[in-house]
C-alpha cells in the first residue's frame, strides 16, 4: 500500500476546547504553549508549531462546562516539576502526581476546569 490517504479516511488537524471566557482561554493556551494566537468572532487559533502534529483551537460557547471530561489532551515535557510550576502560574491547577509502569504524569486543569496530562519525557539509553 502506498503512502497516499483515502479520501475517506479522517486526518486529524486540531482539538477544539469549549470555553466561557476566549480572550482568557486564548492566552493561557497561547502562553502555556508558547505560541501566537488569533481570535476571530468566536474562535481562538493557536498558531501551528512545526514541532507539534495537532494544534489547539479554542471556541466560545455559551454553556458552562458541565461533568467530567471525556476527552482530554496529553503533552509531554523535558523537566516535568517546571511544566507544573508553568501551569500554576498561569492560573491552571496541577493534580497529584500519577506513575504507571515506566510513565509518569500530572493530571492539570486550564483555568475553567478542562482537564489535560502532562507527562515527563521519557529518557532513552545513553541519556
Amino acid at each position: 500500500m502506498d503512502n497516499e490517504r483515502s479520501v475517506d479516511v479522517p486526518l486529524m488537524i486540531a482539538a477544539t476546547i469549549d470555553c466561557a471566557d476566549l480572550a482568557s482561554m486564548t492566552r493561557f493556551w497561547g502562553q502555556l504553549l508558547d505560541v501566537e494566537f488569533t481570535t476571530v468572532e468566536q474562535f481562538g487559533f493557536l498558531a501551528h508549531a512545526s514541532d507539534r502534529k495537532v494544534t489547539i483551537w479554542l471556541q466560545q460557547v455559551p454553556e458552562e462546562k458541565a461533568g467530567k471530561n471525556r476527552v482530554h489532551l496529553d503533552f509531554v515535557v523535558a523537566d516535568l516539576d517546571a511544566a507544573l510550576e508553568r501551569v500554576r502560574s498561569l492560573g491552571g491547577g496541577v493534580g497529584d502526581r500519577q506513575q504507571w509502569h515506566d510513565f509518569e504524569w500530572n493530571t492539570c486543569t486550564d483555568p475553567e476546569g478542562n482537564v489535560f496530562d502532562i507527562m515527563q519525557a521519557q529518557q532513552t539509553a545513553g541519556q
